[in-house]
C-alpha cells in the first residue's frame, strides 16, 4: 500500500476470526518502521500497542489478534 505522500505502507494478510475472512492488518513493528521515515521520535512497541489498543476500544482501529494484529476500524 501507499501512503498518500508517496510512503510505502506496509501491511500483512491476517486470518480474521471475526470476520472469518483475511484482512490487511499491521503489527508495532511495522507501525515503528513507518513512523522511522517521518519522524525523529522513537515510540516503544510497548508504547505504540497501548496506543492502538486505546483506539480500539474507541473504535478507530480493530484489533484482529489480541494485543499484536491491528485494522482499519
Amino acid at each position: 500500500m501507499i501512503a498518500p505522500d508517496g510512503r510505502e505502507v506496509d501491511v500483512d494478510l491476517v486470518d480474521d476470526p471475526e470476520l472469518d475472512r483475511r484482512v490487511e492488518a499491521f503489527d508495532s513493528w511495522r507501525i515503528r518502521w513507518f513512523l522511522g521515515e517521518a519522524a525523529e521520535d522513537r515510540y516503544t512497541s510497548d508504547e505504540i500497542n497501548a496506543a492502538c489498543t486505546e483506539l480500539a476500544r474507541s473504535g478507530v482501529l480493530r484489533e484482529v489478534v489480541s494485543g499484536r494484529w491491528y485494522a482499519l476500524g
